[in-house]
């Protein structure tokens, strides 16, 4: 770790740059964040396709916050529950977009984290369209899809994810992709993102096919849990979580970098 000093209002605060996933040999509280189990996954895939990563620390060393961001996208992620954590990840990199579970006065996006106990659920679904899990093969191909549905995001990161055991789930008309959905899985709790369906192809039933697919695959793989965050602003993407059984536990929050114009975003992490 790189380490550099961070005095806050009250009270000194050690701030230290992470250079690889493997340098998160510091305590974790388990009240840090809901996303607690993954955030070493995060930083590790953060790292791999060319971003930063900071832990803040208490002087006995427990994180009190965890901050990635992506130079390339120019947007981020805080971990953390302190208002003055929050604060300092908050001015350290311009931001076009930035994450985080803790709400504050600055203009904002809600994001409900929808949840699902795997174990105790009994599927009944008839799929209206096949769905597959893209193929090593398929890496160019989604990449373009990726590019083109999500105008800015680091391509590496397609790569970089499914090396990294993440599963894409398509849907295909005629040898064009009309929709993906990601899935992950870290310690036997699984996490449904990136869901996205082209305009022409909607409302037929894809994105609910994806979902499933995805719930099927995760009960196969024996996973206790999973969960998705979804904006608000999404309401179809809402009802198709409701529709699958999920259930809001919780909110995360995206925050807008200053003249970017209020739009739902990619929360890849």
């Amino acid at each position: 770790m790189n380490n550099r000093a961070y005095v806050g209002r009250s009270k000194e605060i050690k701030v230290s740059e992470l250079t690889h996933g493997v340098d998160i040999d510091f305590a974790l509280p388990n009240d840090l964040s809901f996303f607690l189990p993954y955030l070493p996954y995060y930083v590790r895939e953060t790292l791999e396709i060319g971003g930063q990563a900071y832990v803040s620390q208490s002087p006995s060393g427990t994180a009190l916050g965890i901050f990635i961001y992506d130079d390339l996208e120019k947007t981020g992620t805080i971990f953390a529950r302190s208002r003055e954590v929050f604060d300092h990840f908050y001015r350290l990199k311009p931001f076009d977009s930035l994450f985080a579970e803790l709400k504050t006065e600055h203009d904002c996006e809600t994001y409900d984290i929808y949840n699902i106990d795997i174990e105790k659920l009994a599927f009944a679904h008839s799929f209206k369209h096949e769905i597959s899990v893209a193929r090593e093969s398929q890496l160019h191909e989604i990449e373009q899809f990726m590019v083109l549905t999500h105008p800015g995001i680091n391509r590496k990161w397609v790569g970089v994810a499914l090396k990294d055991g993440e599963k894409c789930f398509i849907a295909k008309f005629e040898d064009e992709i009309a929709g993906v959905g990601w899935l992950s899985i870290v310690d036997g709790i699984g996490r449904l993102h990136s869901l996205f369906v082209r305009p022409r192809f909607r409302r037929i039933g894809i994105g609910e096919d994806i979902l499933y697919a995805r719930l099927f695959w995760l009960k196969a793989m024996r996973t206790r849990s999973a969960f998705s965050e979804i904006s608000r602003e999404n309401p179809s993407s809402s009802k198709i979580a409701v529709k699958g059984g999920m259930n809001v536990l919780g909110q995360v929050f995206q925050y807008y970098g200053k003249d970017i114009r209020r739009k739902t975003g990619m929360l890849r992490w």
